[in-house]
């Protein structure tokens, strides 16, 4: 994700994003959020309603009780996003759990409505067609520059 779109997230979000200032051996999150742009607005959703059932739960409550839920690692993984926390309540696991399946469906890449997922020597990309055109043929142009410079190349 581009680094403007993830410190929005981090400003309005700074206690779920608490760990991203964390040692990289203590956290995955140090390394920032790992994936397409396409996504921001997923996880924007998905951050406000953590913070709205934290914000619930917690009103009246000693601070030695609240509920707090932090991100450790944003990502994409096989096609999904995965969005792992540390300390949540089965509401907030269900609303990520929300989160994760939409985004199968959500183009990783631009935010529009994703094709179907295909893998791009061994890596699975939900992307809307537009972007998978766009990213064949960057992967075209690679491999044709990999073979003009006579540099071994295997393609799938």
């Amino acid at each position: 994700m581009k680094k403007e779109l993830q410190e929005k997230l981090f400003k309005e979000y700074p206690g779920i994003f608490r760990q991203k200032d964390m040692d990289k051996s203590k956290t995955a999150m140090s390394w920032g959020i790992s994936c397409g742009d396409g996504w921001y607005v997923l996880i924007d959703n998905l951050c406000a309603n953590i913070q709205n059932r934290m914000l619930n739960v917690n009103r009246g409550k000693p601070k030695e009780a609240h509920l707090i839920c932090e991100a450790v690692q944003v990502k994409e993984k096989f096609g999904g996003l995965r969005f792992y926390t540390q300390g949540c309540d089965d509401y907030i696991a269900g609303v990520i759990g929300l989160a994760e399946s939409m985004s199968y469906h959500i183009c990783s890449a631009c935010g529009n409505p994703s094709s179907e997922q295909k893998s791009n020597r061994g890596w699975i990309h939900p992307h809307c067609n537009e972007c998978k055109e766009k990213r064949n043929k960057e992967s075209a142009e690679i491999s044709l520059s990999l073979r003009q410079l006579k540099i071994p190349f295997e393609e799938n």
